[in-house]
């Protein structure tokens, strides 16, 4: 069988230029983007250029190695292409990351490597509490649960079917590897931005394990473990657990506020109040694996994991809309200090949130519409009636059979994985004192996945690969907003609900069924050239329904689904099937043993979805416009990989351009959000370097520049405009340096690791109004170890963003109710000292 190779996994970023031949034939307004690309390509290539020149000395992306985990040669080993290989010999853009180099890292959660990754970057929802990932501007930051990812979340090769579950504690961890671009040929999901693989280290035929252990700011607890054994000649097993936990980090010092909110605002319910931003996570892992021949290993796994923490920690932001003379509602900004019209009409006046002119202002000059006025984001502190710190939650289950067949020349996979999920997640909507009303989502979801594949292993000029993928996904959601006894939204129904409040609810279900084939093929057609070609064969099959009605409200902080009151919104039912394709055509050429040069085209599918709206009193959606289309991406990519100074340096850039066909565009809107289709484009470019010029010191530098686009968002009636997508930053900077002092330090060894990331500003929503904006921030990390000669005892010290930088994460805009945004922010400075010991 073949085993994985051990390897402390670097940090590997691959940045590209911008590739034309073969684009498809386009339209005038494509054909004038292309001489903008050109013009704007030239002065990106220029800027990466001189970023390269300047950082050089600071690194995103280490390749550390370590004797006991990789080759004497400090070979980086990935298992991209379905076989190891080095790292340096794959035509993709990858990124790679060890076990050892996230603890060092401070990388505790799966979320943490985008910090660290040029051209990865987090959309988040629920306070960034549930976040996803997005590769080089391909997105979906829709925060149904139902929904499924562009970029694709595997753990253990098996996959993680919808977004809220692409966030999670990160334990016991061999190697997370990043794949950029369209991964469809073989890998069996929505890969159409790439994906993200955590592998875990695996049962061996020799006793080990290690205890971790660290504690920080906010009472942060955290422990993290391992012991492998083998049971006896042909059978090793391996338990692994993490525990984290944290008090929160935002005092609750309600009822600031309450005395300057405007009349009619209602005392809170039940349990008010609490501190908010807390974590208490659990996972434990278990594997036993079986090796009865030398040609067959079975491995089975199972995992379980359980986070529970406070209501969405957002704070409020006074906002105020801008509409047109034709009361459309055409850009959000940040009120000022002074502010006290409600909205602005197209001559400045003050207008309501139909755009008519009105005599009504804000109690509170620079407040909302109730007169709040949130107290700063650096003070740590929010005011907030609905709020408890064991509020949500998220828990998995997850068994899989993992089957390795050697033949000879050839090697047989079946993956079999069983998987279910739970999530409650809510969210105080107003983010302040009122008591307005809250959102709150609960889902349940079961899914099962088979993958068999066969790969040819033989020596010579041609490899192959082939196998067939199925998955059934089965989800059950409901959704909508909890209106508590005395709140605003319930008393403006008149009685019984002033008294009683009301839930308002959406009913979800929707079951998935896809079954692919797939191929690929690489061939030595000359002594330096290579050709790879690969496509994947889906039929994908769903089942969906929707319902919306009122129900009376029992608790204030769940739904109560006794008898419906009346409906919301209209009932839809559909069934539907649809064929799809990805595939991939590449020509790699090395001129030498230390150069590759790769040109490819590959296309990448992501099947369709519904929209489910939320009932926030606007029209229910027609049926035409519930169901919404795959989107097809038909990517570029030029590439080079080169090692040079006798292994000392690496240098990997490419550049890409991406078409979009039927992009789907998640637009949030008044208290709800719709994915549309629309067409767009996305070219960038990537480089890194990574420099190890003296014994024990690394460095390094990422970079990525991209520019983005999508057209013909319809923001409002008649009002279609162009936009960038949601969380995709143009510029992103990342570097490390690591070093380890060459003479010994009280009898072991000392180690320095400090690494920084710059992000340019993204837009929060895909409207790109004023006050979607997520400013630019820069982050630095910083931290010491001493390890014991015998390498047993490692003791460290580390202090995460270092200036204490208080940046936004998440914002919803909800101008059009409360004149106000809802805001998360990034984690605050935080020290932790840290004891490891390996046996």
């Amino acid at each position: 069988m073949t085993s994985e190779k051990k390897g402390d996994f670097g940090m590997m970023r691959h940045f590209a230029p911008h590739m034309w031949r073969g684009l498809p034939e386009r339209s005038d307004r494509q054909v004038r983007e292309c001489g903008k690309i050109t013009r704007r390509l030239s002065d990106a290539t220029a800027q990466a250029a001189l970023a390269v020149m300047i950082f050089g000395s600071a690194q995103s992306a280490t390749a550390q190695t370590s004797s006991d985990q990789s080759g004497s040669d400090g070979e980086i080993v990935v298992t991209a292409q379905r076989r190891e290989q080095s790292i340096q010999d794959v035509g993709i853009a990858i990124t790679a990351f060890s076990g050892q180099q996230l603890r060092e890292m401070g990388a505790g959660s799966s979320i943490d490597i985008a910090r660290l990754t040029p051209g990865l970057s987090i959309s988040s929802t629920s306070g960034g509490q549930n976040s996803q990932f997005s590769i080089r501007g391909v997105v979906q930051n829709d925060f149904g649960d139902f929904i499924e990812g562009p970029v694709a979340a595997y753990v253990d090769d098996t996959y993680i079917p919808n977004l809220n579950g692409q966030l999670f504690g990160t334990f016991d961890i061999q190697r997370v590897e990043v794949l950029k671009g369209p991964q469809g040929t073989l890998f069996g999901r929505n890969a159409t931005g790439g994906l993200v693989h955590f592998i875990p280290n695996r049962p061996s035929d020799t006793a080990n394990g290690f205890l971790d252990l660290s504690y920080g700011r906010f009472n942060h607890v955290r422990a993290e473990g391992a012991i492998g054994f083998p049971l006896g000649e042909k059978v090793q097993i391996r338990l692994s657990g993490l525990f984290n936990r944290f008090d929160p980090i935002l005092k609750n010092i309600y009822p600031y506020g309450v005395s300057s909110l405007a009349a009619g605002t209602t005392p809170p319910g039940p349990n008010c109040c609490e501190d908010l931003w807390n974590d208490n996570t659990i996972g434990l892992r278990g594997q036993i694996q079986f090796e009865p021949t030398e040609r067959l290993t079975i491995r089975a796994t199972g995992s379980f994991a359980r986070t529970r923490f406070g209501e969405n920690p957002y704070n409020a932001t006074a906002t105020i809309g801008v509409f047109d003379a034709e009361g459309r509602l055409i850009n959000v900004q940040f009120a000022g200090p002074d502010e006290t019209r409600m909205n602005i009409g197209p001559n400045g006046e003050n207008v309501g949130t139909n755009g008519l002119p009105t005599t009504q202002t804000r109690p509170t000059p620079g407040g909302d519409f109730f007169g709040f006025r949130a107290p700063s984001a650096r003070s740590l502190t929010v005011s907030k009636d609905w709020a408890l710190d064991n509020l949500n939650h998220l828990k998995s289950y997850d068994g899989a059979l993992h089957l390795n067949y050697e033949f000879d020349g050839a090697e047989l996979v079946s993956i079999s994985n069983y998987r279910r999920f739970f999530s409650v997640h809510g969210t105080d909507v107003d983010a302040g004192p009122e008591n307005l009303i809250n959102f709150l989502g609960d889902s349940r979801q079961r899914s099962f996945s088979q993958e068999v594949r066969l790969a040819g292993t033989g020596k010579g000029p041609f490899r192959w690969v082939t196998g067939f993928y199925y998955l059934y996904v089965k989800t059950n959601a409901y959704s909508g907003f909890l209106a508590p006894s005395n709140s605003i939204f319930a008393a403006s129904f008149g009685l019984p609900f002033a008294t009683d409040g009301i839930d308002l609810i959406n009913e979800i279900h929707l079951e998935t069924r896809s079954v692919s084939g797939f191929g690929q093929i690489e061939y030595d057609f000359a002594p330096k050239l290579s050709f790879i070609l690969g496509g994947r064969l889906i039929r994908e099959h769903q089942e969906y329904s929707f319902d919306s009605f009122a129900h009376a409200n029992v608790n204030d902080y769940d739904f109560d689904l006794g008898p419906a009151l009346f409906p919301l919104r209209d009932s839809f039912a559909n069934k539907r099937s649809k064929t799809l394709w990805a595939g991939k055509a590449q020509v790699e050429y090395r001129p030498d043993s230390n150069t590759l040069l790769y040109l490819g085209v590959s296309r990448g599918v992501k099947g369709g979805a519904y929209n489910a709206a939320l009932p926030d009193g606007s029209p229910s959606l027609s049926p035409d416009r519930i169901p919404y289309k795959p989107e097809t991406l038909t990517a570029y990519e030029l590439g080079l990989k080169a090692t040079f100074l006798d292994g000392k340096a690496t240098f990997d850039a490419a550049t890409y351009y991406y078409d979009y066909k039927d992009y789907q565009a998640f637009t949030f809107a008044n208290v709800s959000g719709i994915v549309s289709n629309n067409d767009a484009r996305i070219y960038g470019f990537e480089a890194s370097l990574n420099l190890r010029p003296v014994r024990g010191l690394h460095i390094g530098l990422g970079v990525s520049l991209l520019d983005a686009k999508v057209y013909d968002l319809v923001l409002a009636p008649g009002l279609i405009t162009d936009v960038k997508p949601s969380f995709t930053p143009e510029k992103t900077f990342s570097g490390q340096i690591a070093y380890t002092v060459p003479q010994t330090v009280l009898g072991g060894n000392l180690s320095f690791n400090l690494d920084g990331s710059w992000r340019s500003k993204v837009y929060g929503n895909i409207r790109n109004f004023d006050a979607d904006v997520i400013d630019a921030y820069f982050l630095a990390n910083a931290h010491i170890f001493f390890t014991t000669g015998d390498e047993r005892y490692k003791i460290g010290f580390g202090v995460e963003n270092i200036f204490d930088k208080r940046y936004r994460g998440v914002t919803f805009n909800l101008a059009t109710l409360c004149g106000c945004n809802e805001e998360s922010y990034g984690a605050p400075r935080w020290w932790n000292v840290s004891m490891r010991v390996s046996f």
